[in-house]
């Protein structure tokens, strides 16, 4: 369980360094951080706090979706978006701190290729553990629950759902849409191959470190 924490806690830090160096881009974030991005915006504050609010309130979106269906321990999910938020308050600190600005398209770039990379391997890291799911992937698996579709199907239309809820706030709000451009879009099939390339080199040995190698049908 030590081991597993580490990599868990590793897996939201570089999730969190991810965000904020997608927002550091200024490419727009990933489909799934549209939402705090955009709170942030409009009530002027810190998108680690925006995001561990957003968080919790889908948390609630899955006991309504689940009544009495809804998982006991899913509310150990608040302990999730409260460390997931805070890091992300860390992390844009780091970046405000010590981070170049973008001067060029060439640099933007950079920075989302690194928080493709980041996010995709903090949610490799995360997702072996099988401690704790985040908050928005327990909305997509209520979904599933809730409508007979398989896992995937859900969490894609989750999260496009939550992009065009994104954009009508900053309309409504900013009278411009922010956090949403091209970066969405690559990030939401790039982080994807990440995870896929991680698993392909790391997978059996961050599951032999676990100690998950005999479950799995894996020699030692």
């Amino acid at each position: 369980m030590i081991k597993k924490g580490i990599v868990y806690l590793t897996g939201l830090f570089l999730m969190a360094f991810g965000v904020s160096a997608s927002v550091w881009s200024n490419l727009g974030v990933s489909p799934i951080d549209t939402v705090p991005y955009v709170v942030s915006e409009i009530l002027q504050t810190d998108l680690g706090l925006c995001t561990s609010v957003v968080f919790a309130v889908y948390i609630f979106l899955q006991f309504l979706l689940l009544g009495k269906r809804f998982p006991p321990q899913n509310i150990l999910q608040i302990i999730v978006a409260t460390i997931q938020g805070t890091f992300i308050s860390l992390t844009n600190r780091f970046f405000d701190a010590w981070m170049p600005v973008c001067s060029n398209y060439a640099m933007q770039l950079g920075f989302l290729l690194l928080s493709m990379a980041c996010l995709g391997f903090g949610i490799f890291l995360y997702i072996e553990t099988e401690i704790i799911s985040m908050p928005a992937e327990g909305v997509a698996q209520a979904l599933e629950i809730r409508t007979g579709k398989t896992m995937s199907t859900m969490k894609i239309c989750f999260d496009w759902f939550v992009v065009l809820v994104s954009v009508v706030l900053s309309w409504v709000f900013l009278k411009e849409i922010r956090g949403i451009r091209e970066g969405t879009l690559i990030a939401a099939f790039g982080v994807g191959l990440f995870i896929k390339l991680y698993t392909r080199l790391f997978g059996k040995t961050l599951r032999r470190f676990l100690g998950k190698a005999k479950a799995k049908g894996e020699a030692i």
